[in-house]
């Protein structure tokens, strides 16, 4: 069980690099202007690119798991419009999962008081349900609470998962 978990982590960690793109200053609004296009293109965020203060973008999520997983990912902080910080985001999952998965995810922050207290946050406590097969995948996640609404896209892999789990969004500059 622990050389299982072992992998998954190691798994994780090499996917996740790999799949994370590096942008320099200069080019990263084209990134980030590149990793919003699957999003904006569903006219139901509509609203929320509207009224949020703030959103986090990570275009590039890796999740594997064997009962025990997690999932790794990066992206931007963009507050009104303009980028702030760069992100880094984990997850540990427990439950049943297992696969691995290919993953968008956008998080909008209503308003100030939500974007502070989302920064002054270490960890969030979440469940979820996914099943990915190839290209197809369907994810359900609790998307609105407290002011934060989370919507995930999947790009593939193969994977069944109803779990529980603990995120942390690690905001840098």
């Amino acid at each position: 069980m622990m050389i299982r978990m072992l992998l998954v982590v190691c798994l994780v960690g090499l996917f996740g690099c790999a799949t994370t793109s590096k942008s320099t200053e200069g080019n990263q609004q084209d990134t980030l202007a590149k990793a919003l296009v699957p999003f904006q293109a569903r006219p139901e965020l509509a609203p929320y690119f509207e009224q949020a203060k703030a959103y986090i973008v990570l275009p590039n999520n890796f999740r594997a798991g064997t009962g025990f997983g997690g999932a790794i990912g990066r992206g931007w902080l963009v507050v009104d419009g303009k980028v702030q910080s760069k992100v880094f985001h984990w997850q540990f999952l427990a439950g049943a999962d297992l696969g691995f998965q290919l993953y968008k995810q956008i998080l909008f922050l209503k308003d100030q008081a939500t974007l502070d207290e989302f920064q002054g946050s270490v960890y969030q406590f979440a469940g979820q349900v996914n099943a990915t097969a190839l290209l197809w995948g369907k994810g359900i996640t609790p998307s609105y609470h407290s002011g934060v609404a989370l919507f995930t896209l999947i790009d593939g892999g193969l994977l069944l998962e109803g779990s529980v789990g603990l995120h942390s969004y690690h905001i840098s500059d």
